[in-house]
C-alpha cells in the first residue's frame, strides 16, 4: 500500500515539473526562447542592456587546446569554443576549428584588434 502510494505520489510530482531544453536570459517572463537556438539573450524593451562577456584567455597556443581541457578528444570536443584573447598583438576574438592540419585547424581569428 506504501509504495503504491510512493509510487503514485512521485508520478505526480514529476508528471507537475516542467522541462526546458533552450534558456532565456532576459526578457520578459512570458517569453520563450527563439526556436532553434539553445541560448537566448534578450533584453525587454526599456530593461537592462548588456551584452555577452566573452572568455578572457592572457594568450593562446594556436594549435592546441591544453589550457582549456586535458581530455584526449578535447581538440574535438571543443570545436566552436570561442574566447577573447587579451595577448599584446594577438588581441581579439578568436574560435577553435579544431585540430590543426596544415591550414585547416587550430585558433581562428573571427575578429583582431589591429
Amino acid at each position: 500500500m506504501k509504495t503504491k502510494f510512493f509510487l503514485a505520489l512521485t508520478l505526480i510530482i514529476l508528471s507537475a515539473a516542467s522541462v526546458n531544453a533552450q534558456v532565456r536570459i532576459g526578457g520578459i517572463d512570458t517569453d520563450v526562447p527563439t526556436k532553434g537556438s539553445v541560448l537566448d539573450l534578450n533584453n525587454a524593451e526599456g530593461g537592462y542592456v548588456g551584452g555577452l562577456l566573452l572568455p578572457k584567455v592572457s594568450s593562446l597556443t594556436l594549435n592546441s587546446v591544453e589550457a582549456f581541457s586535458t581530455d584526449a578528444d578535447a581538440a574535438t570536443k571543443l570545436v566552436g569554443l570561442v574566447v577573447y584573447n587579451t595577448a599584446t598583438g594577438a588581441e581579439g576574438i578568436y574560435i577553435w576549428t579544431g585540430a590543426v592540419s596544415g591550414e585547416n585547424g587550430g585558433w581562428k581569428p573571427l575578429w583582431k584588434k589591429i
